[in-house]
This record gives C-alpha cells, structure tokens and sequence, in this order.
C-alpha cells in the first residue's frame, strides 16, 4: 500500500497556489492520466491519520466531530525549507492509496479531501496538520450587520440606532414561536424578525395582548405606507419587517417561519439552508433524512453570533440526526437507528489485529451507556418568555399566558422497566428545534427505543485492508466468539479511526 499526497499551498511571490506531489514512494502519473505526468516525490514519513464520529468519539448524540493527524515529510538534507515562505493554512490537501507502484492511477482511492493548517519545520522534517473538516463550520455564522444610521422618522432605511451598529442581523431558520423581533426604526415602529424573506408572521402580540393584521407589503416604503389604526400591525415578508401602527407599551412578540411550505421547514431542509454556500453537501443524504423526519422544525438566531455548525446541531440533535464529511469533503446528514440486517461486511477475528484487538467499553454518554429510566423530549420553545407577575394584569388570552411562562413543553415517557433493573440509570432529556407535540412525542417514542434497553460499545482494532470499504452509519456484522456474537451481530459504525502509516483502522460499533 503506498499513499499519495497533494497539496496546493499559496505562493506570495508568484501571487498563486502551488501544486506540489509527495508519496510513501515515488509515483508519475501516465501522459494519458489526469494528470498527466504528474511526479510524486518519494518524501512522506508518515501519511497521517484521519478520524471522525458520528458525535465524538464513543458518543451517540450531541455534536459531530472528526480530526486529522500530523502529516511527516522527509526534509533530512532541507530541499524543502523553501516550504517556509509558503502559506498552508486553510489550503486545500487531497490524499490517495494505491495497492502499489505498479497499480494504474485510474484505480486510487480517496483516503482524504480537505484543508490544511500551517506547515511546522522540526530539524529534520516537515509537519503537516490535517485541518478539521468542521472546522469552518465553527466560525459565526456570515450575515449583513446593522450601519446604525436610522437616527430619525421618515428615513429610506431601516438599519437601527446607534446602539446597534455594528451588531449582527436577526436570522430565521424553520418555524420559531415568541419570537421578540429587533427594533430597526423606532419613529415609524418597525421591527425586523430575519434578514432574509420569511413565509409569514402572525400571533404579532403586545406584552401579550395580541394584534390584528392587515395585510403584506412589497417593500419597505410601502410597509411605511401602510394605512392602519390602533392594535393593528402590517408586514413585508420579503424583507422580514413588520410595522406597527403605535409603539407597543410592552414587549412586542410574534410566530414566524420560513421556508415557503411545511415540507421547506424539516429538520435536513433546515440544515440543507444553513449550509448552503458553505459547505458541498450530499442531498441524496437530506431528501433521505427529510423523508425519515419530516417534522417541522425551526432555530432563531436574535442578533448573537452563532456559528453555522452551533444552528446545524441543534436542529439535527432534535431527530438524533448527524452532520459528518465523508473522504471526499461532501457532507452527508443521517440519524441513529438500531442497526438491522447482514451488514456491509462480517469481520472475524482474521480482520482483528491479534491480542487486545477487541474491546466492550462504556460510552461517553450521560449515564455511561446505562438503560435510561425515562426520556423527556422538549420542544415548542417560546423565545421570549415572561413571568407570571408580567402578564398578571394584561389582557392576554389564558392559553397564551400559560404558554409564555414557559421556555419548553415537555413528553416524558418512562421506561418503568428500568425502575428495578437499573435504579441508578439515567433520566434523559434533551431540548429540541421541533415545534408539535405529536413530532415530539414520536421522537420521544423512538428515542426511549433505544436508551430504554442496554446497548454495547464496541472498539475493534482492524487491519485496514479488510475495512476499507466501512463507513460511518454503516452496518456491520461481527462474528466473534465473545460476548455470545459467535452466530453474528449486527452493529452501527459510529466512529472510524485510520493510521495510515501502518494500516490500522480502529471502528467503534454500537447497538
């Protein structure tokens, strides 16, 4: 096995990316290839590894999280200290494996596509750190900011006082309730829900007491136009606005959604829009999901800096859904499910490494893996909420004032089983992005499936070879004789680890 690498680190003084070639052994391309006559320099000590999980490493929820190793270069006689004045940072890094010199090109695998981050120069050597695949994810989420320069009545803009220069655009995902929109024009009562065109407002309320709308305008001069009367307010939906007729005497609140139809607001939908633009993502992975979990969703950003990869998670964490990138860089979306059936391949000791190859451990989950005693799903949250005192004396509706008082609704099912079998296990519960209580209560259901019963963490130690073609979410069979698996047991991937150097590939298996 010999493994190719190629990198494309910024030259300052040509003003342009470089294109250079390293390999565990030397390599050229055939002039029919693509690329042709392409030299891999025999110079790569160690090809690193790469590792992801569909949560963290011996997780089964919570936020996805995948890594890269030290990449080793063979710089003893220093021909490549010219690296140096290079720039690596967030350049873009491809690798490949080969059976061997003699093997075409045509027929290479994808071991890796991604990002790198700066080049260090120990002695003898060159360090390249594979970069984290979500790591872009991670910074906030890009949105226009507010100039600040609406500083009296009458104006053509609709950008804020002074107080909110600077400070970042509200943004709807999905379907979001209680929502408390920003003030951008104080003199002609105008609010702004996203920065992007929503689908609709209503419930519009004044410290709870609600208003009555009149109608959707197409832009913002004609919002300011709008012809209204006392407790009433007007919109325009393509900017995110609405208008209010007086200054409301309290908090002004209201439900929004975007996303044209019920169908647009699902969790993958979701997803599929925060990512847009900056991520390449498999939409066979989010037509799969939407159709699993179709259940309307929503996340609001207010004016705080939320990262993409932040918005993505709490909304996939509603369904026990995922967000990992697979070898080529694509990101593909899914849920955990119990694994069924045959598998994609079933390892034997022969694909172990020998000895201490096989290992039960507890999962890095609340409760360590222990069967829950009951789960609670929470969801419909109100995002502005208020005290009882607050609406003691308004006039709002009691369904209204009930609802307000509190973030989340709640479905607690228990599992009364485990109330004698496992007395000290865990009470789970986790808030959700899903705003029905039948979507929620049939999370609530399939979730209490599988932390109602024990469920094993396995970590196998294999010869890469035999798993190359093991993937995350994938189900494999495991034939062992430990632990009563001598007939076979299906299991989930949910974490992939691969050392390239010595070809080890360590998976954890679930179910």
């Amino acid at each position: 096995m010999i493994h190719l690498i190629e990198i494309e680190p910024f030259d300052p003084a040509a003003n342009a990316p470089r294109i250079l070639r390293f390999g565990t052994f030397g390599f050229t391309t055939e002039p029919g290839d693509t690329p042709a006559n392409a030299h891999f320099d025999d110079l790569v000590k160690d090809p690193g590894n790469f590792e992801r999980f569909l949560f963290g490493r011996s997780r089964t929820r919570g936020e996805s999280d995948v890594g890269g190793g030290d990449i080793q270069l063979v710089n003893a006689d220093g021909s490549l200290d010219g690296l140096l004045d290079l720039a690596f940072d967030g350049r873009p890094i491809r690798i490949w494996s080969l059976e061997s010199q003699e093997t075409p090109w045509a027929e290479r695998r994808t071991v890796f596509t991604g990002t790198m981050e700066q080049a260090e120069f120990p002695s003898r050597a060159v360090t390249i750190r594979i970069r984290d695949m979500l790591d872009a994810l991670r910074e906030p989420l890009e949105r226009p900011a507010y100039l600040g320069t609406t500083t009296s009545g009458g104006l053509t803009i609709a950008e804020g006082n002074t107080d909110l220069k600077d400070v970042k655009k509200p943004r709807l995902y999905g379907r979001a309730l209680n929502i408390a929109p920003v003030t951008v024009d104080q003199f002609d009562n105008l609010y702004q829900v996203s920065d992007r065109a929503i689908a609709e407002i209503s419930n519009v309320r004044d410290n709870g007491v609600k208003l009555t709308a009149t109608g959707d305008h197409a832009d913002l001069a004609a919002l300011k136009g709008a012809v209204m009367t006392g407790g009433q307010y007007a919109t325009c939906l393509a900017l995110g606005l609405l208008r209010t007729y007086t200054r409301p005497a309290g908090t002004l609140t209201l439900d929004a959604a975007e996303g044209a139809t019920l169908a647009d607001r699902s969790v993958a939908r979701n997803v599929a829009r925060v990512l847009d633009g900056l991520a390449v993502v498999d939409a066979g992975s989010i037509d799969a999901l939407h159709a699993e979990a179709p259940a309307e969703a929503g996340f609001w950003t207010g004016t705080a800096d939320v990262s993409p990869l932040r918005i993505a998670s709490a909304l996939l964490e509603s369904i026990g859904g995922w967000l990992v990138p697979d070898r080529f860089g694509t990101f593909r979306v899914g849920r955990l499910r119990l694994p069924s059936g045959e598998g994609v391949v079933r390892i034997t000791t022969d694909f172990l490494l020998g000895g201490d190859s096989l290992f039960r451990n507890a999962t890095a989950d609340e409760g360590a893996g222990v069967p829950a005693r009951s789960v609670t799903v929470r969801y419909g949250r109100a995002w502005t909420t208020y005290s009882e005192a607050d609406l003691k004396d308004v006039a709002s509706d009691d369904v209204y004032r009930a609802f307000a008082i509190q973030e989340f609704r709640q479905i607690k099912l228990p599992v009364e089983a485990n109330t004698t079998l496992h007395p000290k296990g865990p009470d789970l519960t986790k808030d959700t992005c899903l705003v029905l209580e039948a979507d929620a209560k049939a999370e609530a259901e399939r979730w209490r499936a599988i932390e109602g019963d024990r469920r094993d963490l396995f970590v196998l130690d294999c010869w890469g070879d035999d798993v190359a073609a093991v993937d995350l979410d994938d189900v494999i069979t495991l034939e062992v004789d430990r632990f009563g698996m001598g007939g076979g047991r299906p299991l989930r991937v949910i974490g992939l680890t691969e050392s390239r150097l010595n070809n080890h590939t360590e998976i954890e298996a679930w179910g």
